[in-house]
C-alpha cells in the first residue's frame, strides 16, 4: 500500500513538474483539472448523476484553464472577500469537526452541494494568486499541507494510541496531529533562517506577525489542514464509501488527495490578505 502511494505520488509530481516547465499556465490548468475532478467526485458522493457531475468537472476545468491561459483574475476586492468568506467557513468547520470528533458529523445535502463547488473553485483562485507571487512561494503552502499529512501519517502509525476523531476518521490520532505540528514548525523555522523571507509563505507570516503570533497562525493552518481531511472523511462516511474514487492508486481519488488543499489555500490567502491590509 505504501509503495503504491509513493509511486502514484511520484508520477503526479512528474506530471505537474512537466506541465510547469512546458508553461506555468499549463501547470495552473492541470491543478484546475485536479480540483475540478475532486469536485466531480464530491458531487457523485452526493448522488448527483454521473453525467451532471462529469459535465460540472469539465466545464469548471475549461473555465479555470481559460482563466489561467488568458490571465483572467478576480478583482482584488472580490478575491479578498471570497477568501475571507471561505476561510471563515473553514474555521467554523474546523471548530465543529473537532467538537464532534467523538459524536460524528453530518452535513445537509444542499449545503454540501454548495461547498462542493465553492471550496474547489476558491482554492484554485487562491492557488493561482500565490503561484503568480512565485513558484517557490506556492510550493511552500503545499509544503505545509504535505508535511502535515505525511508526518501525521507516520507519527500516528509509530506512536498513535489515542484516537483523535473516532466517530469521523478512526485512523487519525493525537500523536499524528502533534507530529504534524512539530514538523511544520520545524520547517517554518528552518525556512525562516535559511531562505529569503519573501519566497516562503510561513516566513512572511512570521515576519509580519512575530514568532509567537506567527506560530499560532501556523498552528491554526495545520488544524485547518487536518479539518479538511476530517471533513472529507465525514462526507465519505455519510455517502457510505471508503474512497472518493479509485483514480489514484494507493490514494483513492483526487478529493482524497487534495482535501486539505481545498481548506488550506483559501485560509492561507485570507491570512495574507489580512496581513497586507
Amino acid at each position: 500500500m505504501l509503495k503504491t502511494r509513493v509511486i502514484t505520488a511520484l508520477v503526479l509530481v512528474a506530471v505537474f513538474a512537466a506541465a510547469w516547465f512546458f508553461s506555468p499556465a499549463a501547470f495552473k490548468a492541470l491543478i484546475a483539472a485536479a480540483f475540478m475532478i475532486a469536485m466531480g467526485e464530491w458531487l457523485l458522493m452526493l448522488k448527483v448523476t454521473p453525467g451532471a457531475a462529469g459535465a460540472a468537472a469539465v466545464i469548471g476545468t475549461v473555465v479555470l484553464a481559460a482563466c489561467a491561459f488568458y490571465d483572467i483574475r478576480l478583482t482584488d476586492t472580490v478575491y479578498t472577500g471570497l477568501m475571507l468568506v471561505v476561510s471563515c467557513l473553514w474555521l467554523a468547520l474546523t471548530a465543529v469537526l473537532f467538537a464532534a470528533r467523538n459524536l460524528g458529523f453530518r452535513i445537509k445535502r444542499t449545503v454540501s452541494l454548495v461547498f462542493a463547488v465553492l471550496f474547489p473553485v476558491s482554492a484554485w483562485f487562491a492557488f493561482e494568486r500565490m503561484t503568480a507571487t512565485g513558484l517557490v512561494f506556492m510550493l511552500s503552502v503545499f509544503a505545509v499541507i504535505w508535511l502535515a499529512d505525511i508526518c501525521a501519517y507516520f507519527c500516528g502509525r509509530l506512536f498513535g494510541k489515542r484516537k483523535m476523531a473516532p466517530a469521523i476518521s478512526p485512523g487519525k490520532t493525537w500523536a499524528g496531529a502533534v507530529g504534524a505540528v512539530v514538523f511544520v514548525f520545524a520547517f517554518a523555522i528552518i525556512a525562516a533562517e535559511t531562505l529569503p523571507h519573501d519566497m516562503i509563505f510561513t516566513s512572511v507570516v512570521l515576519d509580519k506577525m512575530g514568532y509567537a503570533a506567527g506560530f499560532a497562525a501556523v498552528l491554526l493552518l495545520v488544524a485547518v489542514s487536518i479539518a479538511g481531511d476530517l471533513f472529507e472523511s465525514a462526507v465519505k462516511r455519510q455517502a457510505g464509501v471508503k474512497d472518493s474514487s479509485n483514480l489514484l492508486p494507493g490514494h483513492g481519488g483526487f478529493f482524497d488527495r487534495f482535501d486539505s488543499s481545498l481548506a488550506v489555500f483559501p485560509t492561507a490567502a485570507a491570512l495574507l490578505a489580512v496581513l497586507t491590509l
